[in-house]
């Protein structure tokens, strides 16, 4: 399994036969970035802000399967789908290929004013495990006191999600993570660092 980071919270996974899934690449990330990047098998999004759903940038991507829930259908507006599309909401479980992913509920905070369908990821490829923790301001979702995972993707950016603290603690609620990658900074670099030199003398901490 290959985990490429782009901005903000934008990954591509891919697996080891080369089944490709991009993961809320948006307007954080330069169109001209995606340029000469291979399709993608298939799209994830966890939630209808701009920063992680743009339909330019799918588009960009051409997946040949996107997963997107009520709120970002209604958002795609009158614009063709040049896709299979799969509706999902939380607590879906869902395969594409070689890949399986669990759909968990994620409470953005206070500081979201409208109703949001936010979604967090756990997702199960090639024997390892990575949760996706979202837009996540709040612990929420599933109990991660008997969770072990390969991977955990925290957001660590302040405000609309996690703060290097807070993302922290989080990850000490869980039975075990392999490996902590921080991500939604929110451009401000020192969010990371300052996670990073949280995390780094008790977990295993990479820095994309």
């Amino acid at each position: 399994m290959k985990l490429t980071k782009f901005e903000q919270s934008g990954f591509i996974l891919e697996t080891e036969n080369g089944f490709r899934v991009a993961i809320d690449i948006a307007i954080k990330t330069p169109l001209e970035k995606l340029e000469n990047i291979p399709a993608v098998d298939a799209f994830l999004v966890s939630h209808i802000h701009p920063d992680h759903f743009s339909a330019e940038h799918i588009n960009k991507l051409k997946p040949a399967t996107v997963c997107l829930n009520s709120e970002c259908i209604d958002g795609w507006g009158e614009q063709p789908m040049p896709f299979e599309l799969k509706k999902v909401a939380s607590g879906d479980a869902i395969d594409l290929g070689p890949i399986s992913i669990e759909y968990f509920n994620v409470d953005h905070g206070p500081n979201i004013p409208e109703p949001i369908e936010n979604h967090g990821f756990i997702i199960t490829v090639d024997g390892q495990k990575i949760y996706f923790a979202g837009d996540m301001y709040y612990p929420s979702g599933i109990d991660t006191s008997n969770l072990e995972v390969d991977y955990a993707i925290l957001p660590v950016g302040d405000f609309y999600t996690f703060n290097p603290e807070t993302a922290y603690a989080f990850a000490k609620t869980f039975k075990k993570i392999g490996t902590l990658i921080p991500m939604h900074d929110r451009g401000e670099v020192e969010k990371t660092d300052a996670f990073v030199a949280l995390a780094s003398p008790e977990f295993h901490v990479i820095k994309m």
